[in-house]
């Protein structure tokens, strides 16, 4: 007889995947099933229904047994439940790398339901292999770590902290369209704090830090509405105002619509075609992506530059982030335009150079 092929598949299909779901949940009652009760709920023949029962024992080690004397099938111990997901031989790194990622929100109340979710996706079978290529991640009991654990790291980046209570405030105001009020620590201002209440449009993650960008009155201002941009651990007394607003157009209030470029969340109102040089230790940052229309091209200017200079230019509204990015790497990335990020630009050099 020619052996079924799927039984070699160390994945099984959706529908069997959902059968074999169906039995644990049935065997979980402390009943005894027959054969004949258990092909009429599952709708399935008795040679179905027999090959499944094979894989819960041999595949999944679920301690299914026959009693001649009750005429049916049941779980002998009721410590057993079948795996939601189980994680493969070559998912393993993968997977082990998304841990570690989850390491950087451990200040944040994000950490706990992020491992929960990962639990969810492991097995709770106590065998080190499960199914062909199929390994238990977290019940495993290999006394040396995984290859992967320490040949593949990620450095270190920390989170900065937001409570718990914060962060449930801001999902219930994102969530129903409430008004959020704080208090806000601004580095730009001399005073200490002002009090602010924002529609809040979104919450986004940039660079190890949170933020929420909405609409608000400005603070010199109040009839004029603007959006802005705040770092969320410097909100502080957040106070969740039960009256709704609307959302506008999604070119107005979401982010990855309204930035052109990748260079985080902060943007301008105005678009502009930005030219830089590239050169020296920079060239190979010229290669990253900046935007869907970047150019790169050789450098035939006038101005000074190095052997084997580049002329890079692509459309952005994000100009404080370009800056961040680019500026650090001295006389080796040139503005070339805008105007305006020039002479922001040289601002910067100059309020260095008083410090040489």
């Amino acid at each position: 007889m020619a052996k079924d092929k799927k039984e070699d598949s160390p994945r099984q299909s959706g529908k069997e995947i959902f059968r074999l779901f169906q039995l644990d949940a049935l065997f979980q009652e402390d009943k005894y099933y027959s054969t004949e009760d258990l092909t009429k709920r599952l709708e399935v023949s008795i040679a179905t229904l027999n090959r499944d029962i094979r894989r819960l024992r041999d595949n999944y080690h679920a301690p299914l047994e026959y009693s001649r004397e009750n005429e049916g099938y049941h779980y002998s111990s009721h410590l057993y439940k079948f795996p939601a997901v189980f994680v493969t031989e070559e998912e393993m790194p993968a997977f082990g790398m998304v841990m570690k990622l989850f390491e950087m929100f451990q200040n944040t109340p994000l950490y706990a339901p992020l491992l929960n979710i990962c639990e969810n996706f492991e097995s709770p079978v106590k065998s080190e292999m499960i199914d062909v290529n199929q390994v238990n991640f977290k019940n495993s009991h290999l006394r040396e770590k995984q290859w992967f654990e320490t040949r593949i790291v990620m450095a270190k980046r920390s989170v900065a902290a937001v409570e718990e209570a914060d962060w449930e405030t801001i999902l219930s105001a994102l969530k129903d369209n409430y008004l959020l009020e704080f208090d806000y620590e601004s580095v730009h201002s001399n005073q200490t704090s002002t009090n602010r209440t924002i529609e809040p449009w979104q919450l986004i993650f940039d660079r190890e830090q949170w933020y929420i960008s909405g609409l608000v009155s400005k603070w010199d201002n109040p009839k004029e509405r603007v959006r802005r941009t705040f770092v969320v651990p410097r909100m502080k007394n957040l106070r969740l105002v039960k009256t709704h607003f609307s959302l506008p157009l999604e070119e107005e209030w979401m982010h990855e619509k309204k930035s052109l470029g990748f260079f985080g969340i902060q943007t301008n109102d105005e678009k502009s075609l930005c030219e830089f040089i590239f050169q020296g230790s920079a060239l190979y940052y010229s290669t990253a992506n900046f935007a869907d229309d970047k150019k790169i091209e050789k450098y035939t200017g006038t101005l000074p530059h190095k052997e084997g200079a580049l002329h890079v230019s692509f459309t952005s509204n994000q100009w404080p982030g370009i800056l961040r990015d680019f500026f650090p790497f001295g006389e080796d990335i040139i503005p070339l335009a805008p105007e305006a990020l020039v002479n922001e630009w040289k601002k910067k050099v100059q309020a260095m150079s008083k410090y040489l």
